[in-house]
């Protein structure tokens, strides 16, 4: 799949991360399948071993299983790469130049913010993210008037150095 076709992949949250719910079951998938046939060879080869023990070779065979999962798993990341970008040289950019350079309208961060999980306001609390948290509508369940004020304070703290 081309870059511009993953870029407007439909994302979904899992567990508290944003993936493209595809190649998250394909991950799943290769991990499941490697996983299977690493237990199968295993058990086939240990049990023909006559020197070991039948206890033995089927838990060998579970490692082997374990092994083909751990293989499935580096392929996956290989192929599946994060979608997140973290850009850190956005520092003294305004909102909407960041907005821009993210491919977002103002309206659909505003709209992102009014939906956003409980979770995700709070990890853009604990990186004191009040800049955009501040845009988030009064009619909505994660608005705290504080943000307002908490971003003002930081905005004059920034031009005060």
């Amino acid at each position: 799949m081309k870059k511009e076709q993953i870029a407007k992949a439909p994302y979904t949250e899992v567990w508290g991360d944003t993936v493209v719910l595809w190649q998250l079951c394909l991950a799943a998938l290769i991990c499941m399948v490697l996983t299977m046939v690493g237990f199968l060879v295993g058990r086939s080869l240990f049990l023909s071993m006559e020197s070991l023990e039948p206890s033995l070779a089927k838990g060998y065979s579970l490692l082997t299983g374990i092994l083909g999962c751990f293989i499935g798993a580096a392929f996956s990341a290989h192929f599946f790469k994060p979608k997140r970008v973290v850009v850190e040289k956005f520092e003294q950019s305004t909102i909407q130049e960041i907005l821009d350079q993210a491919g977002i309208t103002m309206e659909e961060e505003i709209d992102g913010l009014r939906h956003a999980s409980p979770d995700t306001i709070a990890e853009m609390e604990s990186l004191e993210l009040y800049s955009l948290l501040s845009l988030i509508p009064e009619d909505s369940a994660n608005y705290k008037p504080e943000y307002r004020a908490l971003a003002e304070k930081k905005e004059a703290e920034k031009n005060v150095d």
